[in-house]
């Protein structure tokens, strides 16, 4: 079409129609046609109010629930998917996921409302070239793991992992790896307990950087790996800490 047809078009038709004409274009399977309704496991519960720029990109095991509003943003029209979420996870109301290479959410994940997962971006190396229509950068893969909280507001950032059974506040800003069984809160979010395994309780951090780093490294040191962990979520009655 050249310009000025391109012009008169866009000038009669409306701009929703535009968009769902563009929308016919990236089908390329029955999951696009289906949408939400391909995508997820058995007993996934996903909100008419949830949408994808591309359903197929999103995968979601069994028993996971997605509040209206929730958007997964996939940056590319390849193939693959990209936004994984584990079996029993809930993801709130007008969350954002934004993938780059991919976002794996594991089972039992808890996203509160109004989060975002942000894992790509755009190039802002020219000022002159219009960010919003500069190319799409990875920041890598990113992966929530297994019974994590992440509260209601909070942002993550990049290709980072947080580890199983870790808690973050509301509001928090995560740019960084967090290890297993820790909360953080803040912004930028810092740690500020860690679950000690043995005595089932959760302990302060000291202040103090060397002591910090020490209670950290012990606090690694005595807890399950994450294969334990998740049999230990299968099976509450199971006591780790017994040989």
């Amino acid at each position: 079409m050249n310009h000025p047809s391109r012009r008169l078009a866009r000038a009669i038709i409306p701009l929703a129609m535009r968009r769902w004409v563009a929308r016919l274009r990236t089908i390329r399977r029955p999951v696009e046609l289906l949408g939400r309704w391909a995508v997820g496991g058995w007993h996934a519960s996903i909100s008419p109010g949830a949408s994808a720029r591309l359903w197929r990109h999103v995968h979601l095991e069994r028993a996971v629930i997605v509040e209206s509003g929730t958007h997964f943003h996939t940056n590319d029209d390849g193939e693959g998917v990209r936004i994984r979420i584990g079996e029993g996870s809930f993801i709130g109301r007008q969350c954002f996921l934004s993938s780059g290479s991919s976002i794996t959410i594991e089972r039992e994940v808890n996203v509160g409302a109004g989060s975002h997962l942000l894992a790509a971006g755009h190039v802002y190396a020219d000022p002159t070239v219009p960010y919003v229509t500069a190319p799409v950068v990875s920041y890598g893969d990113m992966r929530v793991g297994p019974n994590v909280w992440i509260g209601v507001g909070s942002t993550l950032i990049g290709g980072i992992e947080i580890g199983f059974g870790t808690v973050l506040a509301a509001g928090s800003l995560v740019r960084q790896s967090l290890p297993p069984l820790c909360l953080a809160a803040g912004r930028p979010a810092r740690m500020l307990k860690v679950y000690d395994w043995h005595q089932k309780t959760w302990l302060r951090l000291p202040e103090d950087g060397a002591l910090r780093d020490a209670a950290v490294a012990r606090h690694l040191e005595t807890i399950p790996c994450e294969a334990d962990y998740l049999r230990l979520l299968a099976q509450p009655q199971t006591d780790l800490s017994q040989p």
